[in-house]
Protein backbone atom coordinates (compact mmCIF):
# COMPACT_ATOMS: atom_id res chain seq x y z
CA UNK A 1 0.00 0.00 0.00
CA UNK A 2 1.40 3.42 -0.95
CA UNK A 3 0.76 6.52 1.11
CA UNK A 4 0.87 10.15 0.02
CA UNK A 5 1.00 12.77 2.76
CA UNK A 6 0.63 16.48 1.98
CA UNK A 7 1.30 19.39 4.30
CA UNK A 8 1.37 23.15 3.94
CA UNK A 9 1.85 23.98 7.63
CA UNK A 10 4.49 26.48 8.62
CA UNK A 11 6.68 24.34 10.89
CA UNK A 12 7.59 27.35 13.03
CA UNK A 13 4.10 28.70 13.66
CA UNK A 14 2.29 25.51 14.71
CA UNK A 15 2.52 23.66 17.98
CA UNK A 16 3.93 20.55 16.29
CA UNK A 17 5.07 21.56 12.83
CA UNK A 18 7.02 18.35 12.25
CA UNK A 19 4.04 16.08 12.97
CA UNK A 20 3.54 15.18 9.27
CA UNK A 21 7.24 14.32 9.00
CA UNK A 22 7.04 12.04 12.05
CA UNK A 23 3.99 10.24 10.62
CA UNK A 24 5.77 9.70 7.30
CA UNK A 25 8.87 8.39 9.09
CA UNK A 26 6.84 5.98 11.23
CA UNK A 27 5.01 4.57 8.19
CA UNK A 28 8.22 4.21 6.19
CA UNK A 29 9.88 2.28 9.00
CA UNK A 30 7.18 -0.39 8.62
CA UNK A 31 8.36 -0.90 5.04
CA UNK A 32 5.48 0.98 3.45
CA UNK A 33 6.27 3.28 0.49
CA UNK A 34 5.59 6.85 1.66
CA UNK A 35 5.78 10.17 -0.15
CA UNK A 36 5.64 13.44 1.79
CA UNK A 37 4.84 16.57 -0.20
CA UNK A 38 5.79 19.92 1.28
CA UNK A 39 3.59 22.74 -0.01
CA UNK A 40 3.41 26.48 0.71
CA UNK A 41 5.03 27.37 4.07
CA UNK A 42 5.98 23.75 4.78
CA UNK A 43 8.83 24.00 2.26
CA UNK A 44 10.77 26.13 4.74
CA UNK A 45 11.47 22.92 6.65
CA UNK A 46 13.74 21.91 3.75
CA UNK A 47 15.98 24.97 4.20
CA UNK A 48 19.53 24.29 5.34
CA UNK A 49 19.85 25.47 8.93
CA UNK A 50 16.16 25.04 9.86
CA UNK A 51 15.83 24.19 13.55
CA UNK A 52 13.82 21.01 12.80
CA UNK A 53 15.87 19.82 9.85
CA UNK A 54 16.99 16.68 11.68
CA UNK A 55 13.41 15.36 11.49
CA UNK A 56 13.45 15.71 7.71
CA UNK A 57 16.84 13.99 7.49
CA UNK A 58 15.51 11.13 9.68
CA UNK A 59 12.55 10.75 7.32
CA UNK A 60 14.87 10.55 4.32
CA UNK A 61 17.00 7.97 6.15
CA UNK A 62 13.84 5.92 6.83
CA UNK A 63 13.10 5.85 3.10
CA UNK A 64 10.47 8.59 2.82
CA UNK A 65 10.37 10.23 -0.59
CA UNK A 66 10.12 13.96 0.13
CA UNK A 67 8.97 16.40 -2.51
CA UNK A 68 9.01 20.19 -2.17
CA UNK A 69 6.69 22.18 -4.44
CA UNK A 70 8.91 24.21 -6.75
CA UNK A 71 6.94 27.49 -6.83
CA UNK A 72 6.68 27.57 -3.03
CA UNK A 73 10.44 27.04 -2.80
CA UNK A 74 11.09 29.87 -5.26
CA UNK A 75 8.77 32.29 -3.42
CA UNK A 76 10.47 31.55 -0.10
CA UNK A 77 14.04 31.39 -1.44
CA UNK A 78 14.41 27.78 -0.33
CA UNK A 79 17.08 25.67 -1.98
CA UNK A 80 16.08 22.21 -0.70
CA UNK A 81 18.65 20.04 1.03
CA UNK A 82 20.20 17.05 -0.73
CA UNK A 83 17.85 14.10 -1.03
CA UNK A 84 14.73 16.18 -1.64
CA UNK A 85 13.21 16.62 -5.04
CA UNK A 86 11.19 19.55 -6.26
CA UNK A 87 7.83 18.94 -7.87
CA UNK A 88 5.01 20.75 -9.61
CA UNK A 89 1.37 20.86 -8.60
CA UNK A 90 0.57 18.82 -11.72
CA UNK A 91 2.80 16.00 -10.50
CA UNK A 92 1.23 16.18 -7.04
CA UNK A 93 -2.23 15.78 -8.60
CA UNK A 94 -0.99 12.78 -10.58
CA UNK A 95 0.23 11.18 -7.35
CA UNK A 96 -3.21 11.40 -5.75
CA UNK A 97 -3.80 7.93 -7.16
CA UNK A 98 -1.88 6.50 -4.18
CA UNK A 99 -3.69 3.86 -2.12
CA UNK A 100 -3.97 6.39 0.72
CA UNK A 101 -3.69 10.16 0.74
CA UNK A 102 -3.91 12.53 3.68
CA UNK A 103 -3.64 16.27 4.08
CA UNK A 104 -1.96 17.05 7.40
Amino acid sequence: MTTLLLTARDPLSTADGVHPVRIATTLARTGEPVTLVLLEDAVTLARLGHRDLEHLVAALDAGVEILAEEDACARRAVDPIDGLKTTSYAEVVDRLTADRSAWL
